[in-house]
């Protein structure tokens, strides 16, 4: 599947294919399972799901599914933060609008969220391991994730990389 693993066997529609009709010299698009398209088009629905629910908790502008996490399970979240705990919230709500997600990170507007780079200068200038990271456990996993336990539960793991509200910008206003 998009993670080059295999997925859980599920019972799925069967449908039979009695004839076909085309065109001279036919053009056939196909998905090539765990390619890059494939990976997009999984992603692509639930950035949106992910953005409105953290919109319910801050002012959020962009969601972008990460290539390391197949478009599936890891996904960079840009707020402006109102309030001092809006970076936990950001994790928690983004974490709720799509729950086969593992990993969130949560930035500000100046970061482009599509820019790995400029994203983990976010975390090497921005993020504090020790208070800005959560971790939960027990969390419902998705099947595409071999590493789960057993029991279909993974943990699942938030950084906040913003500035709160009533951070002076100014030492961390990138010159690059």
């Amino acid at each position: 599947d998009i993670t080059g693993t295999l997925d859980d066997e599920r019972i799925e529609p069967v449908f039979k294919i009695h004839s076909i009709h085309h065109r001279t010299e036919p053009i056939f698009h196909a998905l090539i399972p765990g390619e890059a398209e494939h990976k997009a088009l999984m992603g692509l629905p639930r950035a949106p799901t992910i953005k409105t629910a953290v919109s319910d908790v801050t002012e959020c502008h962009d969601v972008h599914m990460t290539e390391g996490g197949c478009g599936w399970l890891s996904a960079v979240v840009s707020i402006t933060p109102k309030k001092v705990d809006d970076g936990r919230r950001a994790i928690d709500a983004a974490l709720a609008g799509h729950r086969s997600m593992k990993m969130v990170t949560i930035v500000n507007r100046d970061i482009d969220v599509s820019d790995p780079v400029r994203v983990e200068w976010a975390l090497m200038t921005r993020w504090q391991p020790d208070r800005d990271t959560v971790i939960l456990s027990g969390q419902k996993g998705s099947s595409l994730d071999p590493s789960r336990n057993p029991d279909g539960t993974t943990s699942k793991i938030g950084y906040d990389a913003t500035l709160s509200p009533d951070t002076d910008p100014s030492p961390y206003i990138s010159v690059q």
